[in-house]
């Protein structure tokens, strides 16, 4: 074990124990045949006896001696029962190293290698009894006590590690390496926000500030990066120590793995990973994910890594829908299909079969959430309803779904008192372009009168095609004389339009019938048949020109 250069064996065995006080695992100096010489204050605490009561006592009695023989075990048990005090037990696992720095009563030559470091961690309670450090020994900066820290973290099997009071490692040991993939010496003078994503590490950060200013030590649970590159929810316990002059030094911390439910957690991520739904888990408290997997990440265009920290609420592309959500599982209930709208990373919009359940794991209240890209099925649903609405041959309504539109809007005009006009269009002398020009010049001169229509009349207008050279349009809002500025910007605007023809262009007129609402009890009907009778009228009259429809036509 390395040696504090540069300073003498009192200024050592002064930092030692100052060290052990800060670490949130228990720890004790024992002799060759596992006499207790000093032990930290949480082995105190986990061996319920008060401080001070453990020097000059036998390992044995406690029943976590891994060997008590001055040699180290070949296959020592991972994990055994600490006797208590009070005659209880508690699963502890135990790992020793030597230790060669003389306690005050030692000549330091008598006790090399023959004394060893005893790091016992309660795994019952994954160090709910981690305490707060005492008192600092004077004298020393936690830098200097580095390589003395390096034995210490070195002789637990659970990843620790020491930040200073600005937030950077100052010391990981090999637990820690392994567990996040980063070598000791690209941890150090790193902070949280390599092992997480700014939003959790921001969290971090919080606990570690709220500890500096208040001592004390906290226990919480939080992903982290894993070697493997995946995020995986951990326990931490952190607590605060302070420099010779009481100033805050740093945090002391601990990082336990939650290994009884591993197994079950990966044997379901494995399942979620092959699933090609996405999937995502997020905190019920704060709505920030937790878990997502590769479909989910697909679909949203981030990588995994992004997605854990960030709230499920940035992902909705319309508030309303995910307030709709929102009430349900307030309501104790879950979502079960509803068609949801989410977008990507990139603004993109998605539409989503969107199924969410409540579910506690580990003692926290999460919402699990499953989307199935709904995109190109409901594309080819909308584009099925658009063909059972529209005319083939023009693309505007067809004469049933105008009729089903029309109807609302008469209904609507009625509720609430406001006028309604209807007029009907007929092409004139269309049998002649048939026979002239050919059918398909004749289809072409349809569908340029459709969007000769469209491209005059207002949005909220609605346009369809009763049939053959015939359409018809209502006009919400406008009475039969508006109605007659507008048919007759059509007409002009017909007469003018120039049609391919085999033979060359030409040209052609249309004859416009138009009728107002008249009264609470007209219909739908009533006001295309005087429509009708007005374009009648007009074609009488010679074609070409606009009528309003006028009583005892």
């Amino acid at each position: 074990m390395a040696m504090i250069s540069g300073r003498g064996l009192h200024d050592e065995r002064d930092a030692a124990p100052s060290l052990f006080d800060r670490l949130p695992v228990g720890v004790c100096i024992v002799t060759a045949s596992g006499i207790i010489l000093q032990a930290n204050p949480a082995l105190h605490d986990l061996l319920g006896c008060e401080q001070g009561g453990l020097p000059g006592r036998s390992c044995r009695e406690f029943g976590f001696d891994l060997q008590g023989a001055g040699e180290a075990a070949e296959d020592p048990t991972p994990a055994c029962r600490a006797v208590r005090n009070d005659g209880s037990t508690r699963w502890v696992t135990v790992d020793e190293a030597p230790w060669t720095l003389a306690p005050l009563d030692m000549d330091a030559e008598s006790a090399t290698d023959r004394l060893r470091l005893l790091t016992v961690t309660d795994v019952d309670s994954v160090f709910r009894q981690a305490r707060p450090a005492g008192e600092s020994a004077g004298g020393s900066a936690a830098q200097d006590e580095m390589p003395v820290v390096d034995a210490l973290l070195e002789a637990s099997p659970v990843p620790l590690f020491v930040k200073d009071a600005a937030g950077q490692y100052i010391a990981v040991n090999h637990a820690f390496a392994r567990l996040t993939g980063i070598s000791r010496d690209e941890m150090l003078q790193r902070t949280t926000f390599a092992l997480t994503s700014p939003n959790i590490a921001e969290e971090h950060v919080g606990h570690d500030r709220d500890l500096l200013e208040r001592d004390g030590s906290v226990h919480y649970e939080a992903p982290i990066c894993t070697a493997e590159g995946a995020m995986r929810m951990v326990n931490l316990t952190k607590a605060a120590f302070r420099d010779g002059s009481g100033k805050p030094a740093g945090i002391v911390g601990a990082i336990h793995e939650l290994t009884e439910s591993r197994p079950h957690e990966e044997r379901l991520e494995a399942i979620l990973e092959q699933s090609p739904i996405g999937v995502s888990v997020s905190r019920r408290d704060d709505g920030r994910i937790i878990f997502v997997n590769t479909r989910f990440a697909e679909l949203i265009g981030l990588s995994r890594e992004k997605l854990i920290g960030s709230r499920a609420r940035d992902y909705y592309l319309d508030s309303h829908q995910r307030l709709r959500v929102l009430e349900r599982l307030r309501g104790g209930g879950g979502v079960t299909n509803m068609e949801v709208q989410f977008k990507r990373a990139d603004g993109s919009p998605f539409w989503t079969l969107f199924t969410v359940n409540q579910a506690v794991i580990q003692g926290m209240p999460v919402n699990l959430a499953w989307i199935y890209d709904y995109t190109e099925r409901r594309s080819m649903e909308e584009a099925l309803r658009d063909m059972a609405s529209r005319d083939p041959l023009t693309g505007i309504y067809n004469r049933r779904f105008f009729m089903d539109m029309a109807r609302a809007q008469v209904a609507r005009a009625h509720r609430f008192h406001e006028p309604l006009s209807i007029f009907v269009l007929d092409v004139d002398h269309f049998k002649r372009i048939n026979d002239t020009f050919g059918h398909a010049t004749g289809d072409d001169a349809l569908r340029m009168v459709a969007a000769g229509c469209q491209a005059i009349l207002r949005e909220y207008d609605v346009l369809g095609r009763l049939g053959g050279e015939e359409f018809v349009v209502v006009l919400p809002g406008a009475t039969a004389e508006e109605s007659r500025v507008v048919a007759e910007r059509v007409r002009r605007h017909l007469a003018r339009m120039p049609i391919e023809a085999p033979e060359g262009t030409f040209r052609l007129t249309a004859s416009i019938g138009i009728a107002g609402l008249e009264g609470a009890t007209d219909t739908l009907e009533r006001a295309i048949h005087r429509a009708d009778l007005a374009l009648y009228r007009a074609k009488h009259l010679g074609r070409n020109r606009v009528v309003v429809f006028e009583p005892g036509m």
